[in-house]
């Protein structure tokens, strides 16, 4: 069985290419980009290959043929490929915490450029320090400039929750990047990588001459793993994890599928599987969580602990293009800053309409997401997934009682600090318990439609179904009397399973349940 060795800790195109690693080839993108325009941005989630990709396209403009070898691009650009010299600025990695962190970051790089390339520094502000690079760089190569930016709004996403260093941060790169657009004659390819769209940035107000290719079908395939690249040049490694996994070949597909595939970037809905989770997990021989566990991207914790979204409306939300085409993380919609951030992608899209569908892409996209909110609104009880496991036992088992007893125990791990602060909001103790069923992986309905109403959940197991109604501020009283009066029983009336009432009331004073009834 062939040896692979996967590039899970580095996104150096030369490191990959000289050592060995296992290069998925997007070089045709590479050539294209490069042929059939100059101005590009290009938004994807992190851990995606962004930096990877760029770095891709530095070396293809310094000349570095000997590293394509064997590659689609060596067979699309025969000849001599001419030399460029390229600035590559990568904003991500560095903690913006004050008023001189981002240009402190910038003059690392103007300094690296100007000692590099020999130019004598003439300004001090960031903009006109760029300006003079470009512009001397350009004349004594004679040849124009490449410029790439990887993470650019990565700034700006530490400021989120910090509205007068944001305003700063944009201000500031309102400026450096306004560069881009006069020094256009300048410049032979330019492009910017980052997690959100440009036009809903004013950093970019005046730079109109990005082509924005984030969901464009004719790059959807970019970064990330196509069906067609997982089962050619990453088969051998599929075969190891069938071997580790005790399955055949075809089912390890199945599991890498349901678990990192699903991930659509535009309306062809070509199937992307998350990079960074497939080649860990063949470089483990292992199925587990690994970009969700990697953390969440820094934005969407600030958002998530500062605004109150309902989770169980995200999912199967339906977005107009016109819509999609204009999200901004930069504002309070849940459906951009999901998106965006990858834990919701596009599942279907209505050519007649031209509206999408929103979902979750896979089984560690939604048990991720679910268990890293549980772990913001619930952080003194321990691991999620523990806990709903223990759960999920005591559903199969009939015992009713048992899963009252530990979900009231998860719940009183809601710190008192945290219950005075987020009690405020009307979905909160909805999404808890949304979260942890959605968690139990059993089959469960959540707000299942009857003729007389919505029943909060109903969970199925093979012996036993459960009608679950939660009052908040209510009593447990009240959610069985409002199963009876509403007739929530009726739909499962000649199912042979036995069908346990459970009414829990949810006190926003104690943070946990305050009474429950089983009938």
């Amino acid at each position: 069985m062939e040896k692979q060795i996967y590039p899970v800790s580095t996104a150096s195109f030369e490191t990959i290419r000289t050592r060995g690693f296992v290069y998925i080839d997007k070089t045709e993108y590479v050539y294209r980009l490069a042929s059939e325009g100059v101005f590009y941005f290009l938004g994807r989630p992190r851990r995606f290959g962004k930096s990877l990709l760029l770095s891709s396209i530095e070396a293809y403009f310094k000349g570095r043929r000997e590293l394509f070898d064997g590659l689609a691009i060596d067979r699309l650009h025969p000849g001599e490929w001419k030399q460029y010299p390229v600035l590559h600025l990568n904003l991500s990695g560095k903690a913006y915490t004050d008023n001189e962190s981002l240009l402190s970051h910038l003059d690392m790089y103007l300094s690296k450029w100007e000692s590099e390339y020999g130019i004598e520094k003439n300004r001090d502000a960031a903009d006109e320090r760029f300006s003079w690079i470009i512009e001397r760089l350009s004349k004594e190569s004679g040849c124009k400039v490449v410029i790439l930016i990887d993470e650019y709004d990565s700034p700006l996403s530490s400021a989120i929750d910090r509205p007068e260093l944001f305003g700063l941060y944009r201000e500031q790169l309102h400026g450096f990047y306004s560069v881009l657009k006069a020094m256009e004659d300048h410049i032979q390819f330019c492009m910017l990588t980052g997690v959100t769209k440009f036009g809903k940035v004013s950093v970019f107000s005046g730079l109109n001459n990005l082509k924005d290719i984030s969901f464009s079908n004719a790059y959807a395939g970019i970064c990330g793993i196509t069906e067609a690249e997982l089962h050619g040049c990453l088969l051998p490694g599929v075969e190891r994890l069938a071997k580790e996994e005790g399955c055949d070949t075809e089912e390890a597909f199945r599991r890498l599928k349901f678990h990192y595939d699903g991930y659509h970037f535009s309306r062809s809905l070509l199937d992307i599987y998350n990079p960074y989770s497939v080649l860990n997990a063949l470089y483990d021989s292992e199925i587990r969580s690994y970009w969700c566990s990697s953390g969440l991207p820094t934005l969407l914790s600030k958002m998530i602990r500062k605004k109150d979204y309902d989770m169980e409306r995200l999912a199967g939300t339906i977005v107009s293009e016109e819509r999609l085409d204009s999200l901004s993380v930069y504002d309070t919609d849940a459906v951009s800053l999901f998106f965006q951030t990858g834990y919701l992608t596009l599942k279907t899209y209505d050519h007649e309409s031209k509206s999408y569908v929103i979902g979750y892409p896979n089984r560690e996209v939604e048990r991720g997401i679910l268990d890293n909110i549980l772990s913001l609104y619930v952080p003194e009880s321990g691991d999620a997934s523990s806990n709903a496991g223990l759960m999920r036992d005591a559903l199969r088992k009939g015992d009713s009682g048992r899963f009252v007893t530990l979900l009231k125990a998860y719940l009183s791990g809601i710190p008192s600090r945290l219950r005075t602060h987020i009690g405020q909001y009307e979905n909160y103790y909805h999404t808890v318990f949304y979260c942890i069923l959605s968690l139990i992986g059993l089959d469960i309905d959540v707000e299942y439609n009857t003729s007389e109403g919505f029943i909060d959940a109903v969970v199925r197991t093979p012996d036993y179904i459960y009608i679950i109604e939660l009052k908040v501020n209510g009593t447990a009283e009240d959610a069985i009397r409002q199963i009876e009066r509403k007739h929530y029983t009726a739909p499962f009336a000649t199912d042979s399973r036995r069908l346990f009432c459970i009414g829990i009331g949810f006190s926003k004073a104690t943070g946990t349940v305050s009474s429950c009834l089983i009938e």
